[in-house]
């Protein structure tokens, strides 16, 4: 008797835990956003940085104050940068940010950033660095993909990896 009251039990809490575990998913509760680089969290100050872009333009904290900014890091030697490439594109145009507002970060240790050069010109000033170089530096970047989003007040409002990083817009 205890054992089939128990068995009865189970059953139970096992079926609301389905159930509740349905309406979370049909609902759109608990799917988290991705989560922000744990260096540069949303909220966070943008760090002092300054690159080259390969057209020869200087881009520091000071060039990009005052505007929303995304930031993307890349790696010619990162199979799942290439991917994320369109992406950012598309953010670009959907948020209709000029090129000076879309800085590019390719580290290249191989010689192959001329692929992200061609595919992001027009849309993103790129700067190609070694991997690891002063940009990623400067942004604490470990890993590639890496984007981060800034505000016009230079404070994060976004960061992490891969392209589920620029699913929502950017802040005016």
């Amino acid at each position: 008797m205890l054992i089939g009251g128990i068995s009865v039990l189970n059953l139970l809490l096992t079926m609301a835990v389905i159930r509740k575990l349905r309406d979370t998913a049909s609902t759109g509760a608990g799917r988290a956003a991705p989560p922000d680089l744990p260096e540069l969290p949303a909220g966070s100050r943008m760090p002092s940085f300054h690159g080259e872009a390969v057209s020869g333009e200087i881009v520091s904290a000071q060039t990009t104050a005052g505007s929303a900014a995304v930031f993307a890091f890349f790696d010619t030697g990162c199979s799942a940068c290439k991917p994320t490439v369109p992406k950012l594109i598309e953010f670009a145009r959907k948020n209709a940010l000029p090129t000076g507002q879309v800085i590019a970060v390719v580290g290249d240790n191989d010689g192959n950033a001329s692929e992200y050069v061609d595919e992001l010109g027009g849309t993103a000033t790129v700067i190609v660095e070694e991997t690891m170089g002063s940009m990623a530096r400067a942004f604490s970047i470990n890993s590639f993909p890496a984007f981060v989003i800034a505000g016009a007040d230079g404070v994060v409002v976004r960061s992490g990896h891969g392209g589920g990083t620029l699913a929502a817009g950017i802040p005016a």
